[in-house]
This record gives structure tokens, sequence and C-alpha cells, in this order.
């Protein structure tokens, strides 16, 4: 109802009665109806300016800039928006944006991954000027690509901790947690969280894996295709494979690789197919419990030999150690890698005593000896030094 409308209606045809404005009287209208009516009184009007209904519905303009108060509510009969200055320590001055498309940022749009929104709407500090992007998405963009680049760098290919190797049983072994750079499919790094137990054979933890021959060296494979198939960098057991294929080494990808398939280490089988007990003893040398025969008793040499260590002793290894049993004392072995010179040599401390020693192979396992006399010796392996993976 207008203010003109109540008036009229207060306005009688006769003179306008004032009185206690608590009480009413009946009045004719303009229009010629009735109406009951309030005496008029300071209530209404009062004699300092304007009050009660009237005051009430009418606004005055003002041309104030700002508040006071410290506080600023919006809805604050419901679940308000407060605007507070009580943590500020200087004036400052909020901008709104002038695009199209990017309102002020609230709590769903730094949630949001739309183009524009979330971490793309931040704006970063970088004094150090390491980033070009100016927000915080554009700067994990960068030190996203950054990552990726490192694992293909010379600072970070062929990369290796950890997977070390240990006996379980005579078809499994276990493999330590560690993580490898491995330049398969993707370069990237994989690794293991805990230790895991690894079935060798086709029956085993991967159906891939060669069936355990008698008397062979069976390596121990991070499997690519396994890895492109499980689609993470976490490995289980089943992303290991054993074969009988010995790998090469890559010098591009600083390891040792058959195919995409990175070379982690190597267990031994004996004559009844299992995998001989062993020990890797501080990551780099590993002790077979059981010692391989690589030269049957028998007269040795009396001049340069090639005694070919490859059936008990890895691709990856150039130094292996050897139990030399000879019939009589004081008998001389020498060894070479080459057999043009003695770089080498060692003496029977007894008849028939044993001479524990590290010899040096070449890569392909093959060092050349001979004995000061041709008297029964026997040349047995009990273990080799890893070379870097």
């Amino acid at each position: 109802m207008s203010v003109l409308q109540i008036i009229k209606d207060l306005i009688g045809k006769q003179d306008i009665n004032f009185g206690d404005s608590s009480t009413t009287f009946s009045r004719e209208t303009h229009t010629g109806g009735s109406i009951s009516i309030n005496y008029i009184d300071d209530g209404c009007i009062p004699s300092t300016g304007l009050g009660g209904y009237i005051g009430d519905h009418l606004h005055k303009q003002n041309t104030d800039t700002g508040t006071t108060n410290t506080t600023f509510d919006i809805a604050s009969a419901g679940n308000m928006a407060r605007l507070s200055t009580s943590g500020l320590s200087a004036d400052r001055t909020f901008t709104f944006p002038d695009t199209g498309n990017q309102q002020l940022v609230g709590v769903s749009d730094m949630a949001s991954s739309a183009s524009g929104y979330g971490a793309a709407s931040v704006g970063i500090q970088d004094t150090g000027a390491y980033f070009s992007g100016t927000n915080v998405e554009a700067a994990e963009q960068e030190m996203g690509a950054d990552i990726v680049a490192l694992q293909t760098t010379v600072f970070d290919r062929g990369f290796k901790s950890g997977f070390v190797l240990q006996f379980s049983s005579t078809v499994a072994i276990t493999i330590g947690g560690g993580m490898w750079a491995h330049a398969g499919t993707t370069s990237q790094h994989v690794y293991t969280a805990t230790q895991i137990t690894f079935t060798l054979g086709p029956a085993g933890s991967n159906s891939l894996s060669s069936a355990l021959g008698a008397d062979e060296l069976q390596y121990i494979y991070i499997d690519d295709s396994a890895v492109v198939v499980a689609g993470t960098a976490l490995l289980t057991a089943t992303e290991f494979v054993n074969s009988t294929t010995a790998p090469s080494f890559s010098h591009a990808k600083v390891g040792w690789y058959n195919g995409l398939d990175r070379c982690i280490g190597c267990v031994l089988t004996d004559s009844a197919n299992v995998v001989i007990p062993f020990y890797t003893v501080g990551g780099h040398f590993v002790l077979y419990k059981e010692f391989t025969a690589e030269y049957a008793t028998a007269n040795c040499p009396t001049t340069f030999t090639a005694l070919d260590m490859s059936s008990s002793i890895p691709k990856f290894s150039t130094r292996c150690r050897m139990l030399i049993i000879g019939a009589t004392e004081g008998t001389i072995y020498y060894f070479s890698l080459e057999g043009n010179k003695q770089t080498e040599k060692h003496t029977c401390p007894f008849a028939s005593g044993p001479l524990t020693t590290d010899i040096t192979l070449n890569t392909s396992q093959i060092a050349q000896w001979y004995g000061s006399a041709a008297v029964s010796t026997g040349v047995t392996i009990t273990g080799y030094f890893i070379d870097e993976l």
C-alpha cells in the first residue's frame, strides 16, 4: 500500500482529529465508504520528524563510501558470509576480475579441474625466476616435465637401489625393496614397497618364465610387458621374470638388458633342476652354499690354458671366488686375463690343502691359468662379484 493511500484512508471528510492513537473511531473515506482509523498523534507523525509507520517505509539515500565497522554480513539471518578486516595489518584492495569466464574464486572454483579454475586461478611468487608460468597449475606442469626429463638424462640413466636377491627355496627367491630406472616401453622408476617372493618357472609368478633345467644360470629380469599391462610403477612378483637368455650391456640405458627387460640378478641351478642355495653379501657378492666344479680333479696344465667359468658365473661378473685343491705342497698356480703375463700367482699351502682366492675374469668369464708342475688339481667356484648392473 502506498503512503498516499495510507494518508487518504486516515483522512476523512471531516477535520483531522488528534487524540490517543491507541483508540479508533469510524470515519467516512473519500470514496464514501467507512473505515476505522486511529487518532493522529506523535506515534504516527512526531514533531521531530518522520517516524512510526511512515518512517519505517521511507528510505533516505546517503553518500557514504565506507563503514567504520570491522565486519560486514551478507544473509545475516541465515548461513551468512562475513567480510572481516580483523586480520589486516594495512589497507588492502580486492580487485574484481575483468574477464567474462572468471568469477570470484570460491570453494567450488578451487576444487574444479576446468580450464581457468582451480590451481590455474592462483598466482605464485617466483622471486628466483625458475618458472615461465605465473600460476600454480602452470608451475606444476613445468615441474612434471622436468621430472620426466630427468628420467632420461645422464644424471638418472641406469639408476638402481635395492632389489637384492636372496635364496628362499629350491624354486623361489626373495627380492628386496628397491627402485630402479627402467628404460622399457616407458622410461620410469619402478619400485617395490616390500620384500616380495618370486617363484621361478612358467607355473610360478610369471607364466613367461623359463622352466628350470639342470646346471644352468637363470637370469632375473624386470618384465617390461608385464609392467605395461600392470600400468603402474609399483612392482609385484608378476612383473619379474626368469630366463636362461643372458643379458647384454646397454651403454645407452646404462644397464644389462634383454630387449626391454632389465636384468636385476641371476641364480644357478644344480643337476636336480632346482635353485642352488646362495647368499648375497653386501649387495655385491654372491656366495654359493653348494660349490660348482669348473675343473674336475686332474693334472693341471703347465702352460697358459683357458679356464672357462661361464657355466657358473653370470654374464655381468668379471671376478669370482674359487677354491683350489692341489695334490702337492708348494705348487704355484698362475692366472692371467690374456695368457701372456703372469698377473696373479697363488701357492698351494700343503698337500691336498684348500686354497681360496679371487680371480679376475674377462667379459666371457674366462681366465688363463697353469701350474708350476702337472699335479692333480681340482677347481670349484664358491661365488662371484656383481659388476654394475
